[in-house]
């Protein structure tokens, strides 16, 4: 396997090849042009990410870009195979460290006591996490960058309109415009998906003539099918076709193919209207490729150009757009950069980015708990005149409490080309920092000592039942590989509980999904009591398997795994809908997904109670799987109607689940008569005698009064924990 400083030179000299912009143009279309339709089910590994695209286009400004074709179709197409080829040899290349300390582990194998420290020191260098880091997913959907880019800058537009001409709505205006001009264009192109369909398609022939090979032939006419997408391309610049030979033609054609491939990317002064400032935008956001701009990049983690000017000019006329989610990108990150550039104003921006994160995220949560359950700038006094700490935000839900703490830092240059020390430093400002905030704050909330003061000075009583704090993290910043550095880099000791750390952008979509306080909160501590059990590198995908099937241990499995595909549906589901885009249910897991909807009334009717422990009782209850909750409701259905059809009284009882990582128990009790009272005292002893039978740690116990369309009138609930009487 070569390595990765070799592999780069030979990416920058096909890069500088006669007429590679046009295999460019083609790579950046086949693997950026997404059909809503089948987001679910597109093979990422296929195609190109966001960050080797702009390595390419890194390198592609570093001269004057060669507008001259290629010598032949062919040559194009071959320029386009050694792309894949040098790209997927570079991802290899990064998991030489990885191999390299394999073999030393395997050959002086030595006893770690600690998991976590051995962990720590087998994958938490910066050779190793270099890979995550690059290849990560973007972390957030464009249209995110544009809904919290006036809530992040709000209390600076002044400065940026003074000192950059940078007004938000405008520049709004005009990248949404650049997007429709593009997708317009796009349309021209008959877009056949062939890295999908292609490989599907031979499967079918294979079956129907298994003798064939169908492999090479895939090979030789996959270059014509290819081409044949662009077919419109071909002919859309000749106006007079008259008097013309076979030979001429074919070459005006070609000719008219590469002049109108370019043109799919191609954005001009005069397709914006005089009411938007185009030239002070373009300004900004472009640049003139030329010999030693952006010289600096040299490989992965480099400061790279294309990143913060996405808009290529060709000449005074024409800029090339070759990724949008790049623009987007840039108009949100752009500011913070001018911001921390002039001396006399970056304390400033630095304290409103505090400000603004606090605020995102209060609004977030405050749509979940509640203005009543929720607190912003919380201070924590435990002896008279002292502040321990503060919490960002604190949520309350009955027995259980949710501190979150927001911070604002960026993974740095120097850490994402893998130095140790920066890699440290920048987690420790983003999520360590947090996470030990958050264990003093969790510690003061239960030890039931210390006063509790918000913004407004005034004192908030908690309750004396709370008996669990879950601490979550959020960052501001779309924060590379951001689970994955959590799992390998958090320093914690034994006993204490793990943080759930999220971007501003995740908490969006777990909000969206999870915006009943109970739902949302169990999902938090499912997250958090398997943090050793899921993996994945990206929230979403979490997310998403627990709305599919629950974030549950799977017996006889020590660990699980979660795929791509996971987060995938997410993005069928929610990409669409934010944009408000028309599309068939077909497909969408999440929309076509089964509820009982009688079990979600059943836990409505538990929420209306006033009592703490409803929230543990929810929590029970949520811990139930699938197949169990249809039980509870079907018995709960039919020993009501027993009652109404014979007039007697009828319970019954689901002992607990020896799976269950705990012990937990069901009573029911359907009384013949109307008596409340009676109904509790016959409840309560009915359960008291089923727990013990049942050596049950928890019990909980729900009974229904005869003229009541109610699921339940009376609840008791006992924790404490089984012994021998």
């Amino acid at each position: 396997m070569r390595d990765t400083k070799t592999i780069i030179e030979d990416i920058k000299d096909l890069v500088k090849s006669k007429g590679y912009i046009y295999a460019l143009c083609m790579i950046l279309f086949d693997d950026f042009h997404i059909d809503p339709e089948k987001l679910h089910i597109i093979d990422y590994r296929a195609s190109l990410s966001i960050n080797e695209a702009s390595l390419l286009l890194g390198f592609l400004i570093q001269n004057e870009i060669n507008l001259t074709v290629p010598d032949s179709p062919g040559e194009l197409i071959e320029m386009k195979k050694q792309t894949y080829a040098l790209m997927e040899e570079l991802h290899n290349s990064f998991n030489l460290p990885f191999i390299d300390k394999l073999k030393q582990s395997i050959e002086n194998p030595q006893n770690k006591e600690n998991y976590r420290t051995a962990q720590k020191e087998f994958f938490g260098k910066g050779n190793l996490l270099i890979e995550s880091i690059f290849y990560s997913g973007t972390g957030v959907y464009d249209f995110q960058y544009f809904e919290f880019l006036e809530k992040k800058y709000k209390y600076d537009m002044k400065w940026l309109v003074e000192n950059k001409s940078f007004e938000i709505s405008e520049t709004k205006r005009i990248v949404l415009q650049i997007k429709d001009i593009l997708q317009k264009k796009s349309e021209i192109v008959n877009w056949r998906n062939l890295k999908q369909t292609m490989p599907e398609f031979i499967e079918r022939l294979k079956k129907k003539k298994p003798n064939e090979d169908w492999d090479k032939h895939a090979q030789d006419i996959l270059p014509m099918i290819e081409f044949h997408q662009y077919l419109k391309l071909f002919f859309q610049s000749l106006k007079d076709e008259q008097d013309l030979n076979s030979e001429k033609i074919k070459a005006i054609h070609w000719q008219s193919f590469y002049e109108n491939l370019i043109d799919l990317f191609v954005i001009k002064k005069e397709n914006f209207n005089g009411d938007v400032n185009i030239n002070s935008f373009l300004d900004k956001f472009s640049i003139n490729p030329k010999i030693d701009l952006n010289e600096n990049f040299k490989t992965v983690g480099d400061y790279n150009l294309i990143n913060s000017h996405p808009i290529i000019r060709l000449d005074s006329e024409r800029f090339f757009v070759p990724i949008t989610f790049l623009l987007f990108e840039s108009v949100y990150e752009s500011p913070f950069y001018w911001m921390i550039s002039d001396t006399s104003y970056k304390d400033e921006a630095a304290k409103n980015r505090g400000r603004t994160g606090e605020e995102i995220t209060y609004d977030f949560l405050i749509k979940v708990f509640g203005e009543h359950r929720t607190f912003q700038s919380v201070k924590i006094t435990s002896r008279k005149g002292h502040d321990d700490t503060d919490i960002d935000v604190l949520c309350i839900l009955g027995s259980k409490a949710l501190c979150v703490q927001v911070k604002s830092k960026k993974l740095t240059e120097i850490s994402r080309k893998g130095n140790d020390e920066a890699l440290k430093r920048d987690f420790q400002g983003a999520v360590q920092d947090a996470y030990e905030q958050g264990l003093i704050a969790r510690q003061r909330i239960l030890e039931k000592g210390a006063q509790f003061i918000n913004k407004e000075g005034q004192e908030i009583k908690l309750s004396e039942e709370i008996n669990e704090v879950y601490i979550m993290g959020i960052t501001t910043e779309n924060y590379p590989s951001l689970t994955h550095q959590c799992n390998i880099m958090l320093d914690k000791k034994d006993g204490d509980p793990y943080p759930i750390v999220l971007s501003i952008f995740d908490l969006e979509i777990v909000v969206h999904y999870l915006n009943d306080p109970y739902e949302f909160l169990y999902y938090i501590r499912q997250r958090i009591n398997l943090m050793d059990y899921f993996i994945s590198d990206q929230e979403i995908s979490f997310l998403s398997y627990h709305l599919q099937k629950k974030l549950w241990k799977t017996p006889n499995l020590d660990g699980a795994l979660l795929e791509q595909s996971f987060a995938q549906t997410i993005d069928r589901n929610y990409y669409p809908l934010k944009l408000g885009l028309e599309i068939s249910d077909k497909g969408d897991k999440l929309k076509n997904r089964w509820i009982n909807e009688d079990f979600n009334k059943l836990c409505n009717e538990i929420k209306t109670i006033k009592d703490a422990r409803i929230t543990d009782i929810i929590f029970h209850l949520l811990d139930e799987s699938g197949k169990a909750r249809d039980n509870l409701i079907y018995f709960i259905k039919n020993t009501k109607l027993k009652t109404l059809k014979d007039g007697k009284s009828h319970n019954f009882s689901l002992p607990p689940d020896d799976n269950s990582m705990q012990r937990v128990g069901i009573t029911y009790m359907s009384l013949n008569t109307n008596d409340r009272l009676e109904l509790k005292y016959k409840l309560l002893s009915l359960c008291k005698m089923r727990k013990y039978r049942s050596k049950a740690d928890v019990w909980i116990g729900f009974g229904s009064i005869k003229n009541n369309s109610n699921m339940i009138d009376a609840i008791v609930f006992s924790e404490q924990k089984w012994i021998y009487n």
